[in-house]
Order: structure tokens, then C-alpha cells, then sequence
């Protein structure tokens, strides 16, 4: 990876040859606009806002010209700009602030816009959208699936929260890049830094506050809460597991020194297991409690 990364950093027409082969490739398989993505907020992060968004421009460009050139069309490559461009907005906003936290603060603005921009395309009822694209699915491929799964994800209680995990994942994909972003940076000029910069994270009391804010209510209100405020919370929450993972794996780093193996099943256990949930809460009160300062003391 390393030797990828410094090809790229060679000069303009390196970053913006490897966007464009990144961008053209991710129409043949979608998870390599992760490093689409990453390599706009390298360049973003190294050279600066002006030379990231030329990057980006020019690699979806050449981009076009080869989906064009292949009998496609120009349309699905600049669909995919939507996704990228929020990512290059966070790498200006890190490398001018220097602040991870508003970087991630702003990276969850960008998921909750992406909520209300699902509730606007389908007025108002994202649950019926979901049955009703399902339902469509297996009526014009009625063998791919049978039997459990089909009346899984027929099931209304998994249109109701799909919303929310479609505006998490987005927000998550753009924190994705730009770890990996920082990441590159910090290995080809800072080593250690984006490791140091993550496991000091503190979202604070206000982040706290805004998620409190609106939860409340909508306990508060019962079956009558609306249905955006538990998709609001999803993306709240997710945003507060990943202090609760930058806690956890700060106090692994001062207790487990050099036994990796913890850390690795810490991620592992907060992304695939109820764990999460646990390391969510004590991202939410890590605020007050500062469980950092707490178990370095003792």
C-alpha cells in the first residue's frame, strides 16, 4: 500500500491518473471508491483544498471519458461525485482545523442531510419506499431468494429502521475515507499521528446535549414520535460508538501495551456483536466522566 500511495503523491497527474482509474473501477467493484475517496482527502490534506478538488474534477473526468469510451454513461460516474465531494469537504475542514472532532461533527451533518434528503424522495414515507422496492425486486427476480430471507426482508419492523442504517452507513463510509486518508498521510509524513490524533477524541458536551435533545421527546411522546427522530438517533449514536472505540482503545493502549489482539477483538466485537451498544454508552459519557484521565491515574 505504501508504494501505491507514494505513486500517487508524485505529482497532479499521478493523484488524478489513480482517481480516475479508482472511479472507473468502482463501477465494476463499488468498494474501491473507498480509496477514491481516500486518495482525494490524501491530496486535500497534504496540498490543500484547491489542489484536492482539482484532483477529484479531473479524476472524475478522465473517468467519464472511459465509461464513455466503454458504452456507458457519464451519468453513473457523476452520481458517484456525491459521495466523494463531502469526503474532500472534510479533509479542508481537518487540514484548516486541525480537529478531528468537527470533522466527524460535520461528517454527521452530512448523514443526517442524507436522511432528510431519503425522506424528501419518498415523501414523507421512507418504511413504504423500502416494502414497495422490495416487493418490485421479487416480483422480477422471484428465485434469488425463498423461503426466511424473503420474508425477512419483507418484514415492516426492518422498512421502519432501514432508513437509519442507510444515513449511518453514509455517515461511516465518509469517516471511513477520511481515516484512511489521514492514515496515509500520517504514514508517509507523521507516523503515529493519526493514531494519537483518534485515541485523543472527545466530541463533547454539546454533541451529547443535540443527540439528548432530540431522544427525549421522542421517548417522551410514545407511538406517536415521528419517524425520522429514530433515524436521527442511529446516526447520533454512531457517531458517539466511534468515541467510545477511541476511548476503549486509548485505555487498551495504556493497560495492554503492545497485545494487539485485544484491540483487534475490541473493533470486531463493537461492529458485529451488542458490544456496541456498551461502547456507545461510554463514548456518550466519556463527556463527563473522561475515562481516559480516570484509568491513567489509577
Amino acid at each position: 500500500m505504501r508504494v501505491f500511495v507514494e505513486f500517487l503523491m508524485r505529482s497532479r497527474l499521478h493523484a488524478i491518473g489513480g482517481v480516475a482509474l479508482l472511479a472507473f473501477s468502482t463501477l465494476i467493484f463499488p468498494p474501491l471508491g473507498y480509496l477514491t475517496g481516500a486518495v482525494t482527502g490524501l491530496v486535500t490534506l497534504r496540498h490543500g483544498t484547491v489542489e484536492g478538488l482539482i484532483t477529484l474534477l479531473g479524476g472524475l473526468a478522465l473517468a467519464m471519458v472511459m465509461h464513455r469510451i466503454n458504452g456507458g454513461s457519464e451519468i453513473s460516474v457523476g452520481l458517484m461525485a456525491l459521495f466523494w465531494l463531502p469526503v474532500w469537504v472534510l479533509a479542508a475542514l481537518l487540514r484548516s482545523s486541525q480537529s478531528m472532532r468537527a470533522a466527524f461533527q460535520v461528517a454527521a451533518l452530512f448523514g443526517v442531510a442524507a436522511l432528510f434528503f431519503f425522506y424528501l424522495i419518498s415523501e414523507g414515507n421512507p418504511a413504504i419506499w423500502w416494502q414497495e422496492l422490495v416487493q418490485n425486486l421479487f416480483a422480477t427476480e422471484p428465485a434469488m431468494l425463498g423461503g426466511a430471507a424473503e420474508e425477512m426482508l419483507l418484514d415492516p419492523r426492518l422498512a421502519e429502521v432501514l432508513t437509519g442504517v442507510m444515513a449511518a452507513g453514509f455517515f461511516m463510509g465518509l469517516v471511513a475515507m477520511l481515516m484512511l486518508a489521514r492514515g496515509w498521510q500520517a504514514m508517509l509524513y507523521n507516523p503515529g499521528g493519526m493514531k494519537s490524533e483518534f485515541l485523543a477524541l472527545r466530541l463533547g458536551k454539546n454533541s451529547v446535549l443535540l443527540g439528548l435533545v432530540v431522544m427525549v421527546p421522542g421517548m417522551l411522546m410514545g407511538d406517536q414520535v415521528p419517524t425520522m427522530v429514530p433515524d436521527l438517533m442511529q446516526v447520533w449514536m454512531t457517531l458517539f460508538m466511534l468515541q467510545g472505540i477511541a476511548v476503549s482503545h486509548a485505555i487498551l493502549d495504556q493497560r495492554m501495551a503492545g497485545q494487539k489482539g485485544w484491540v483487534y477483538a475490541l473493533y470486531v466485537a463493537t461492529l458485529f456483536t451488542p458490544l456496541g451498544f456498551i461502547v456507545t454508552l461510554v463514548g456518550v459519557t466519556d463527556s463527563w466522566v473522561n475515562y481516559r484521565k480516570q484509568f491513567a491515574g489509577s
